[in-house]
């Protein structure tokens, strides 16, 4: 098992989600919002001098997923170039109760 985070803009949401459900994650997910932060593309604290804010995205998935769901974000990233998207892949748990 591993997990996946991914955190964007909010603006790309419905976008992510389209990509979870593409790949058979479309109901197991954890989804954060809003999640203030900064980063190459701008600050996103959801105030008024810096509006934008970002979701955040948890999820296990099955080891042999990883690579098909980080390829389709990379296409996402290059579809909203003017939109932060970043994904981490790594370790999940070795177990669950």
């Amino acid at each position: 098992m591993k997990r996946l985070e991914i955190i964007a803009n909010k603006a790309v949401e419905e976008d992510i989600i389209a990509v979870l459900e593409e790949c058979g994650y479309g109901e197991s997910f954890t989804y954060f919002h809003p999640v203030f932060g900064r980063g190459k593309k701008g600050r996103r604290e959801g105030s008024a001098i810096w509006p934008e804010s970002n979701v955040m995205f948890l999820i296990y998935i099955e080891t042999g997923h990883g690579p098909t769901i980080l390829e389709r974000m990379k296409v996402l990233k290059e579809e909203f170039p003017q939109e932060g998207i970043k994904c981490w892949l790594g370790q999940g748990p070795e177990q669950t109760v």
